[in-house]
Parts: C-alpha cells; sequence; structure tokens
C-alpha cells in the first residue's frame, strides 16, 4: 500500500478548521482567574484617581516641579496605571501597581519618555502606617528606596533615594500628592 503526502486541498482545508476554531473557541473565563483579595485591591485603590504632585528633586540637580498624575484601575482591576500630564518639557511617565499574590507583595513598574525604566518588585504595605515600601535587595546592582504614605484620604507623600555605585546617594526625591478626585 502506497502513502501519500497530504494534498494542498487536504492542507487548506485542515488550516481553514484550525482557524475556525481558534476563532470560535471561547477566551478564558475571567471566573477562572480568582479576582485580587479585597484587602490587596483597598490598598491599590489608594492610588486610584487624579492627583495633583509637586515633586521636589535634592540630587542630583536640586529642582522643585508640579504636574497631575492620574490612576486609573486597568487590566480587569488587576493594575493601576498611573499617568502623568503637565510635567516639565514635556517629559511623561507611566507606572503600572500591581499585586503578587505569591508573595504577597506589591510590584510596580515605572516608563519615562526619556527612556527610565525601574521594577520595584518587593512593594510591601503597612497597613498601621498606611505606608507602600519599596526596597532594592541587598544583591540588586542599584540600591534604592522608596516610601509612599497616606498622611490622609487625599495626601500622599514619597520619599525615595537611588544610591551610587560608590555607595553615596546619587537621586534623592521627595513628593507630595494631593487627591483632586
Amino acid at each position: 500500500m502506497r502513502s501519500r503526502l497530504p494534498g494542498l486541498r487536504e492542507v487548506r482545508s485542515l488550516f481553514v478548521l484550525g482557524l475556525l476554531c481558534a476563532i470560535t473557541a471561547s477566551p478564558p473565563s475571567a471566573q477562572m482567574v480568582p479576582p485580587l483579595p479585597a484587602d490587596a485591591a483597598a490598598v491599590l485603590d489608594r492610588f486610584a484617581g487624579t492627583w495633583d504632585v509637586t515633586l521636589t528633586t535634592r540630587r542630583p540637580k536640586p529642582a522643585t516641579e508640579t504636574y497631575t498624575q492620574t490612576g486609573t484601575w486597568v487590566l480587569g482591576r488587576r493594575f493601576v496605571r498611573g499617568d502623568s500630564s503637565g510635567r516639565a518639557r514635556g517629559a511623561q511617565e507611566l507606572s503600572m501597581l500591581g499585586y503578587h499574590p505569591p508573595s504577597r507583595t506589591y510590584p510596580l513598574w515605572v516608563f519615562t519618555s526619556d527612556g527610565f525604566v525601574a521594577q520595584l518588585q518587593r512593594g510591601e504595605w503597612d497597613e498601621r502606617s498606611r505606608t507602600m515600601a519599596w526596597k532594592s535587595g541587598a544583591t540588586d546592582p542599584i540600591q534604592f528606596t522608596s516610601r509612599c504614605t497616606f498622611e490622609s484620604e487625599s495626601t500622599l507623600r514619597c520619599a525615595t533615594q537611588v544610591k551610587d555605585g560608590k555607595g553615596g546617594l546619587a537621586i534623592d526625591q521627595e513628593s507630595v500628592a494631593q487627591r483632586r478626585r
């Protein structure tokens, strides 16, 4: 008995059948992905809203800047996306703040229009002090600390320090944000 390779007609039919299956297959149900724990969602929700920010930079070059930061729930209410507007020289910033259930931490990704990208993966929330703190690991190539404290429901104070390769302070900033709505 002689075997034959599939002809163009069979290959085309299999391709069309596969394509139809892919198109008509229902996407994974949102119910398959468990919702964020209520306490984690409440923490993230604190960062949502429109904020008027005053940023004071002490290092590397002293400066003060005011701008607006808007935090919006995205991707099925799993992340709060931050967008800045009105920054000096047209600069923009995009951030994503989420929750990582296995480690019970709040990772933060920051992207700026000048090409800076940062991932702060060990965000820890302290309910008693209403503070989110990110700190680099001892072996991370860049050493930093960043803390954001909710002084009230409408006031958020953050401080960030980044060390240079010699242990000195390369970046030192503080911001105060007032919730607009």
